[in-house]
């Protein structure tokens, strides 16, 4: 008899606590205890813009708190206000008509203009006489010798590259035939 008093003791103390929980646990969703609440008072908009850490656990922290910029030191003891000034208002570009996209005629020119019309490297039979066509690797660690000649790739290793000049030619031929056709 003594044991069954005990363990109902017991179950009602844990229901009580368990409502409790609850009733608090509501309230809080609430904002009733102040958590959530805003009340009579606006809400801080934070952002961080930007963190450097300095040291081992000292940083500087950029942060915009309502249209001001503050600029904060934090280290392990604290956080202390450098300094303060008028946050920089965002760029927004607006976009009222149709944009203007460039042809393949003026990239083109654009090409001619930059190029000059002349590829700028050596021909394939100049390279078959040059004796370092070959690009030289040095291994990690160890610094370049001074070089009195540079190597310039040809054309024909350049072919298909990104860095070959027939390669925009033929991406601009390209885009030309798919606009006309």
């Amino acid at each position: 008899m003594d044991t069954l008093v005990i363990a109902l003791r017991v179950a009602l103390s844990l229901g009580v606590v368990l409502a409790l929980m609850w009733v608090l646990h509501r309230r809080m969703q609430k904002g009733q205890f102040g958590a959530g609440r805003t009340r009579g008072r606006r809400s801080a908009s934070l952002e961080v813009v930007a963190r450097q850490g300095i040291g081992g656990k000292a940083s500087v922290v950029v942060v915009d708190v309502d249209g001001e910029r503050l600029v904060l030191g934090v280290a392990e003891h604290g956080v202390t206000l450098l300094t303060s000034g008028q946050a920089p208002a965002p760029e927004l570009t607006i976009v009222t008509g149709p944009v203007a996209l460039p042809t393949a005629d003026a990239f083109r020119a654009e090409l001619d203009r930059h190029d000059g019309g002349v590829t700028g490297l050596p021909s394939d039979a100049a390279a078959a006489t040059a004796t370092d066509v070959a690009l030289p690797l040095r291994p990690r660690g160890r610094r370049a010798a001074p070089r009195t000649t540079s190597v310039v790739p040809t054309a024909a290793q350049l072919q298909g590259s990104v860095l070959s000049a027939d390669t925009w030619r033929q991406a601009a031929s390209a885009l030309r035939s798919r606009r006309t056709g």
